[in-house]
């Protein structure tokens, strides 16, 4: 039917990407960690997520909640803001807002349901996915409004000096857009399927502090390091494996949620290595100091 066909669309999207970049540049989706997330697991972390907003955190609504800031901060083409769309759609059906709902959609897609991807591909396809899903509900954006995906990296710009220079306007624009995102909003919810690996490129200064944390490191005010790490003095660790890139997203996340803010979750797919891993003491010891 003609009201399926935005749906077909954005399912051919979303499962083709994976293969066009396996085809276009095998090593490049193999170091950025670009890897297709069943949708089964998709629909289960965002369920998990309103369950324990809703039982565990008292937002009655859930991710319906015009409070609850979503952020993946690798959305690739969109698959996990899809999801807490239709879930938030479902919850306005049952609440009889059917007349309403497109302009409450809008709402969440400009404001409140955030992505942040590195990449130019998967960043338009995902601009592309949640316009298809609001013209099929009637609302596509207007002059001036746009859904709240931005090409950034995430991992960086969230405070001090940016060390990146922008020779072209629209980049400009956009890198500006996603700095008031990061400097402004009031995240709840972290969520997605970051990578997992060690980046072959060079991190700028703020991504590489990320980790510093859980090596228990110190710097200087020109970015030298002062002392042994903490890992080092109390652990007796001088070799770690802390610069796998899903080590900085959890502090990403946890920086966002366990110190800032009052209350949230932090559902990834992840390396579990930090479990138990020789290396990952301090940031044990942290995530159970900053989460309930």
């Amino acid at each position: 039917t003609s009201a399926a066909l935005p749906e077909l669309v954005r399912a051919a999207i979303t499962y083709f990407y994976e293969p066009f970049l396996e085809a276009f540049d095998p090593e490049l989706r193999k170091e950025l960690g670009v890897w297709y997330t069943p949708r089964e697991v998709i629909e289960y972390q965002v369920a998990r997520i309103d369950h324990l907003l809703r039982n565990e955190l008292g937002v009655r609504r859930g991710l319906a909640d015009e409070n609850v800031v979503v952020l993946d901060p690798c959305c690739g083409t969109g698959a996990y803001l899809l999801e807490v769309i239709r879930v938030v759609a479902g919850q306005l059906r049952a609440e009889g807002e059917e007349g309403t709902m497109g302009a409450h959609v809008l709402d969440a897609v400009c404001r409140r349901v955030i992505g942040f991807e590195i990449l130019t591909a998967p960043f338009v396809i995902a601009q592309l996915q949640l316009w298809l899903m609001l013209t099929s509900l009637g609302v596509p954006p207007e002059k001036g409004q746009r859904p709240a995906v931005f090409l950034t990296n995430a991992l960086t710009g969230w405070q001090g000096p940016e060390q990146i220079k922008l020779n072209f306007p629209e980049l400009t624009a956009e890198h500006d857009a996603a700095q008031r995102v990061k400097r402004e909003a009031r995240i709840i919810v972290v969520l997605g399927n970051p990578p997992y690996n060690r980046f072959a490129g060079v991190p700028v200064h703020e991504e590489a502090d990320l980790a510093d944390h859980y090596k228990g490191i110190k710097r200087d005010s020109k970015g030298k390091q002062i002392g042994k790490s903490e890992l080092f003095t109390r652990w007796g660790v001088r070799k770690h494996l802390l610069d796998d890139l899903y080590v900085r997203f959890f502090r990403l996340a946890e920086r966002q949620i366990g110190e800032k803010a009052e209350y949230g979750v932090v559902s990834f797919i992840s390396n579990s290595s930090f479990l138990t891993g020789r290396s990952h003491p301090l940031m044990r010891e942290s995530l159970l100091s900053n989460f309930h």
